[in-house]
């Protein structure tokens, strides 16, 4: 029993530093954070149900004018803006004019989308908001849109690029984060209101919880007050998203801490209901995947989604949100009465990471992680030991590098589910409550969190939470990773060597003979694939990969450059079988061209060959 226990509450990095014991603790850390990780402002609020404890904003909120933060200062807040559409929605549901189970073809038909089995599965209201349409995330072109603005009504927006809005397996089985989902229902909350999504949201929230100064907009206000906007130290310009309701709110931590108050008090502010502490729930609970058809309630609900910290087993809900510029987290727990929001004007993760940290082990300073009884698992866990792979990939675009890296590590014993990444990082150690249940606790959540379900596409697989799993061999898990890495690591070695090869043939008046050539392409076509890594990686933002640029035609190019110098490769590779005097060097150039034809064939399976990010 006591290593079932000592596994549960294993300690992680940066358990040796106390947490803060009091308030004046608490701000001290935040602000050495804030310094650390020249993070140039945060707006910040510490809230319980008896109202706000702690609002500020910390240091400057424009470098180049010195300009101080504080607590009206206004930041932008992402993706957190998508609870307000979650809320939106909730009031039209309490009202009867909206069914959460409502057909997206019956209340918006004008709205392009592609589902096959709309006719048994079709998409449904709740889909949009527990992002489990199927649909691909927004492209890069969506993204990058240069006439977006203020000026751009919603549909415009959604009229844009509807290619993304078709259903990749059975809606209502898998949840993929996608952000055309949310701005289709506020498309829809304006045909049952009549009114501008902004506009029903002014009244219906904004007003009601004395949110003066937050909009969905470039406001008047928000030129006077809003925190400029870095990435890496350099100014950033204001991000028009192309679907506004999904992540443009700039808010401050004054009106935030009233939004955080609402979540707090189940749907309470100022003495007013504004809305029902059942519409509270309701979007705190995901009931749209196979999984929690099963019994897990962690996930992804309505705009609103669980996590947890280290062993306390204890549920966090909220939601977090970044964009160029800007990062923010709100966070509370319904246990505790209490949570916290902090906006950050700056894309610095870790001064992000932090943050969260540090305001978490300060809400739960008076806990400790409970003892677990140990219950050996279900039987049906046992055999589940292997690698799995995530098929619910929230872009169809970077797929290739989620089905590399994105390999999980399950291992069962007696008494623990351990899940950790193939690539290590973390490790988690969950557990049943009793021998006979069908879903295991997230150690973290404290929250019914894994199952084994049945997906109508791929079969048995495994959730976890809003993730899904599907079982792959070692050989697949190391291999793929192992090939690939393999082929960096001789392309790399093949360019530090190249100066030296050179050098010695030209000391030496060699010819330009076959040795050379079965060298020399497999060579320049590693030239090419570091190249279409390496420019995005420096240059690539969502404006130069979203629009044709040197940046973006560099990858279409370059993959089709990529594509012919591999085919090349094994054609002088052929044409010299036998006329390479060392057999070390032509088993090199077969090794180095084989590497380059197992790429080849991974870009070609997931369409990246010629592809047109701006498209």
């Amino acid at each position: 029993m006591s290593s079932f226990q000592s596994a549960l509450a294993q300690p992680t990095a940066g358990d040796d530093k106390p947490a803060p014991q009091n308030l004046a603790e608490l701000q001290a850390a935040v602000e050495k954070i804030r310094v650390d990780t020249q993070t140039p402002a945060i707006g910040i609020a510490l809230v319980t149900r008896d109202g706000p404890q702690w609002v500020a904003g910390l240091g400057l909120a424009s470098l180049e004018q010195q300009t101080p933060a504080d607590e009206n200062t206004l930041f932008r807040i992402g993706s957190i803006s998508k609870m307000f559409v979650a809320i939106a929605v909730l009031k039209l549901v309490e009202e009867g004019r909206l069914n959460l189970d409502d057909k997206l073809q019956d209340l918006a038909p004008d709205i392009a989308f592609e589902n096959p089995w709309e006719q048994t599965h079709p998409v449904r209201l709740v889909h949009l908001l527990e992002h489990t349409t199927g649909w691909d995330d927004m492209s890069l072109a969506e993204y990058a849109y240069a006439a977006a603005s203020d000026a751009m009504s919603l549909k415009a927006g959604l009229d844009y690029r509807p290619a993304s809005r078709t259903s990749r397996w059975v809606p209502g089985t898998r949840m993929a984060y996608c952000n055309i989902g949310p701005a289709v229902a506020a498309y829809i909350v304006e045909k049952v209101t009549g009114k501008k999504f902004e506009e029903y949201i002014q009244e219906q929230v904004f007003a009601p919880l004395q949110m003066d100064s937050t909009s969905f907009y470039y406001s008047k206000i928000y030129e006077e007050r809003g925190a400029s906007l870095y990435v890496n130290g350099k100014p950033q310009d204001y991000w028009n998203i192309i679907t506004r309701p999904a992540g443009s709110v700039n808010s401050s931590a004054s009106d935030m801490a009233n939004f955080l108050q609402l979540l707090i008090k189940r749907g309470e502010f100022a003495q007013q209901q504004i809305i029902s502490p059942a519409s509270i729930t309701r979007m705190e609970v995901a009931q749209t995947t196979l999984g929690s058809a099963a019994g897990i309630t962690s996930g992804y609900g309505l705009h609103n989604y669980t996590s947890g910290h280290e062993n306390y087993q204890l549920t966090f809900r909220g939601h977090n949100g970044g964009m160029p510029g800007a990062l923010a987290e709100l966070a509370y727990v319904p246990e505790l009465n209490a949570g916290y929001v902090f906006m950050i004007n700056t894309s610095n993760h870790q001064a992000m990471s932090d943050i969260s940290k540090l305001l978490r082990e300060f809400l739960l300073q008076d806990r400790s992680p409970p003892n677990v009884s140990p219950v050996p698992l279900p039987e049906s866990f046992a055999g589940l030991s292997g690698y799995y792979l995530p098929i619910n990939y929230r872009s169809e675009f970077a797929r290739m590098f989620s089905d590399i890296q994105g390999v999980m590590k399950f291992t069962t014993s007696e008494y623990t589910f351990k899940r950790e990444p193939l690539l290590g990082g973390w490790k988690s150690s969950d557990y049943a409550r009793t021998s006979d249940d069908k879903v295991l606790i997230d150690v973290w959540t404290g929250l019914p969190s894994i199952a084994i379900v049945q997906d109508p596409l791929a079969g048995q697989v495994v959730q976890v939470s809003s993730d899904l799993f599907k079982p792959i061999s070692a050989l697949r898990a190391y291999g793929v990773l192992a090939i690939n890495s393999l082929l960096l690591l001789v392309s790399a070695l093949s360019l530090l060597c190249f100066p030296v090869w050179a050098l010695r043939r030209r000391i030496k008046h060699l010819p330009m003979d076959a040795s050379v050539r079965v060298r020399g392409w497999p060579l320049m076509t590693s030239v090419i694939l570091f190249a279409v890594i390496l420019v995005p990686s420096v240059g690539g933002s969502m404006e130069t990969l979203g629009r044709m640029s040197v940046v973006s035609l560099t990858i279409t190019l370059g993959s089709i450059l990529y594509a012919l110098a591999a085919l090349v490769s094994l054609l002088v590779l052929w044409r010299s079988y036998g006329q390479v005097h060392s057999r070390w060097i032509y088993g090199y150039a077969c090794l180095h061209t084989g590497l380059h034809l197992y790429m080849l064939g991974q870009l070609a399976v997931y369409g990246l060959i010629g592809i047109r990010t701006w498209v």
